[in-house]
C-alpha cells in the first residue's frame, strides 16, 4: 500500500490507534477497483460461456415507472431474433437498479430521469420524452404553489430526490418543503392515493391517457420538468450484439 501511495503521490489510508480508514483519494480508488473487479468477473464469465457454447444472459434493470411503458412487443421482437438468448429482467427502485448497474449485476437499465437527477458516472441514451403534469384531486380550481404546499403530496421517486424536485419548481426557496409527503412507488396504490381529498400528485402525460388513466384529477398550471425515458449504461461497458439488438427493439417500439 505504501508503494501504491508513493506511485500515486497521495495518501490512501489514515492509520490511527482506533484503526485504519480510507481518505477521499482512497475511497475513489476503492470505487474504481470494485468496478474493474466486477468487469473482470463478467469478462471471465462471458469467455467461459463462449467456450461452452452457451448463450450469456442479458441482464436488464427496469425502474418501476419505466415498467409502465409497453415493452412486451420489444421483448417478443428480440426473442424472435435471438431465441436462445437468456433474458433476466428485474424491476426495482431507481437507486436499487443503479447500484446493481454499478456493481455489474446489470448490463443496462431502463429508467426515467429528470433534469434534477445526477447520473454523471453513467452514459444515458434517451428514447422518448414526456411532459409531467401536476394533478390535484377535488374541485377544478387553479391553486398557487403556496396553497398546494399545505396539501398531501405523493412522490414516486427516491426520498433524497424530493428536496431537489421542490427546489427545481420553487427556486426562490421562500416556501418550505410540504410537511405532508407520501413516498409511493407502487403505481396501483399511487393511482388510488392520488384521488384522496386534497392530494397533489405528479404524472407523466402518457399515464393520464387511455383506459387506465386516473379519474377526477385536475391539472394545475404549474410548470414541471419533462421526464425522459432512456437506457443507462456504464461508460466503460462493451456492448454485445444481443444488447445492441435489444436496445434497437425498444427504440423501434417507442417509435
Amino acid at each position: 500500500m505504501k508503494e501504491l501511495e508513493a506511485q500515486l503521490g497521495v495518501q490512501l489510508l489514515i492509520r490511527s490507534g482506533s484503526g485504519v480508514r480510507f481518505t477521499e483519494y482512497g475511497e475513489t480508488l476503492l470505487h474504481s477497483a470494485r468496478r474493474i473487479t466486477a468487469e473482470l468477473a463478467r469478462a471471465e464469465l462471458a469467455i467461459a460461456q463462449m467456450k461452452s457454447a452457451t448463450h450469456p444472459a442479458l441482464k436488464i434493470g427496469v425502474s418501476l415507472l419505466s415498467a409502465t411503458v409497453p415493452l412486451y412487443a420489444a421483448i417478443s421482437r428480440f426473442k424472435s431474433r435471438w431465441p436462445q438468448a437468456r433474458l433476466e429482467i428485474m424491476e426495482g427502485m431507481p437507486r436499487q437498479i443503479i447500484d446493481s448497474l454499478r456493481s455489474g449485476e446489470f448490463d443496462l437499465c431502463l429508467a426515467f430521469i429528470t433534469e434534477s437527477d445526477v447520473i454523471a458516472e453513467f452514459s444515458f441514451i434517451p428514447l422518448a420524452q414526456w411532459p409531467q403534469r401536476l394533478m390535484t384531486s377535488g374541485d377544478r380550481v387553479d391553486l398557487s404553489l403556496a396553497a398546494l404546499s399545505h396539501y398531501q403530496w405523493l412522490w414516486n421517486h427516491t426520498a433524497d430526490s424530493w428536496p431537489l424536485f421542490w427546489q427545481h419548481i420553487h427556486p426562490s426557496q421562500s416556501l418550505a418543503l410540504p410537511e405532508q409527503m407520501t413516498l409511493c412507488t407502487s403505481w396501483t396504490l399511487y393511482r388510488a392515493l392520488a384521488q384522496e381529498p386534497k392530494t397533489v400528485s405528479l404524472w407523466p402525460e402518457f399515464l393520464l391517457q387511455g383506459e387506465l388513466a386516473p379519474q377526477k384529477l385536475y391539472q394545475q398550471n404549474i410548470a414541471l420538468p419533462d421526464i425522459t425515458l432512456g437506457f443507462i449504461v456504464r461508460r466503460d461497458h462493451v456492448f454485445s450484439r444481443q444488447m445492441e439488438h435489444f436496445m434497437a427493439c425498444v427504440k423501434a417500439e417507442l417509435g
